[in-house]
């Protein structure tokens, strides 16, 4: 296990920029994500308060929606695929800006719904918020960072092998690669798996509180 993760912590190591990069546009998106409410029209407002007090009425009577083996299979699905979209974005040379967005939209989408929560129930929001965002999401929030790190660095590696014509050992660098991708999907799997029987019940303790 040891000389895995140093194996795979080589690059991490070597290619700092890339993730303090990675990590602020991330908490751009947050930052954005939190703040859009308070920008937007009343009508968009009530839509997004209504969504978020519709999500919290399903929390309240653990609904199949969110709670259980439907719920599973949806947030499953949905974290797999984004998993693979990242990874194939580096095989293809295209993953640096790509992944810039989905790292965006990432931060934008979990910030605008703290953020309105924080909006809907005030104070008390926040305790809603904090259950909402731990621990599963901000577990996968860092695999995310971890897989879009390698898309990323994968993608530089081989426009330079290819602007500057040297030689890269293929074999090695995408079986790093596809380590990487496999051990995400294990943890995304896990994580997701929590999410849908876990998160659901913490947040019914905070349905007593609205």
């Amino acid at each position: 296990m040891k000389k895995i993760i140093n194996y795979l912590n080589e690059p991490l190591k070597k290619e700092k920029k890339i993730i303090i990069f990675n990590i602020i546009i991330f908490l751009v998106g947050l930052v954005f994500g939190s703040l859009f409410i308070n920008f937007v029209g009343n009508s968009d407002k009530k839509i997004l308060v209504d969504e978020v007090g519709e999500f919290f009425t399903c929390v309240k009577n653990l609904d199949k929606s969110i709670f259980g083996l439907g719920a599973f299979e949806s947030i499953l699905i949905n974290n797999v695929v984004q998993i693979i979209i990242i990874f194939i974005l580096g095989i293809s040379m295209i993953g640096i800006f790509a992944v810039i967005f989905i790292l965006f939209f990432k931060g934008f989408t979990t910030g605008l719904t703290i953020g309105t929560i924080i909006y809907k129930y005030s104070l008390k929001g926040i305790l809603g918020s904090l259950l909402y965002i731990f621990p599963c999401h901000v577990v996968c929030i860092i695999i995310y960072l971890f897989l879009s790190f390698y898309s990323v660095y994968v993608s530089i590696r081989f426009l330079k092998s290819l602007l500057t014509k040297k030689s890269l050992d293929f074999k090695t660098f995408i079986g790093k690669y596809f380590l990487v991708f496999i051990i995400s999907l294990i943890f995304i799997i896990i994580i997701s798996l929590i999410d849908a029987y876990v998160t659901p019940i913490l947040l019914k303790l905070f349905t007593f509180l609205i």
